[in-house]
């Protein structure tokens, strides 16, 4: 069982990060096509996922052959970043009118 301690704390907060980076692409995509400065389609949204998936797998591998001990404390902070970032851009998404 993994119990997380004050030395845990950088390589949480380093995949937080991670997760709120590996968001971006997303988050840009949405939020172009929401103030209309983009025309949204399937090809766009698929290559901001592909590019999102292809950072975060590039950053966990690099956490995996640097620091192997840390990938699983890395990679929960990465999903937390990702969750917090998805949720805040629901709350953006559902606060402005269609």
């Amino acid at each position: 069982m993994l119990q997380l301690g004050p030395i845990h704390a950088l390589p949480l907060i380093g995949g937080v990060v991670l997760g709120i980076a590996g968001f971006a692409p997303l988050a840009a995509m949405v939020l172009l096509v929401r103030a209309k400065r983009i025309k949204g389609s399937i090809g766009k949204g698929l290559a901001a996922i592909a590019l999102s998936f292809t950072f975060l797998m590039a950053a966990l591998a690099l956490v995996w052959a640097g620091a192997p001990q840390d990938i699983l404390v890395v990679t929960i902070g990465v999903l937390g970043g990702f969750l917090i970032m998805w949720a805040a851009l629901a709350v953006i998404a559902m606060s402005r009118r269609l």
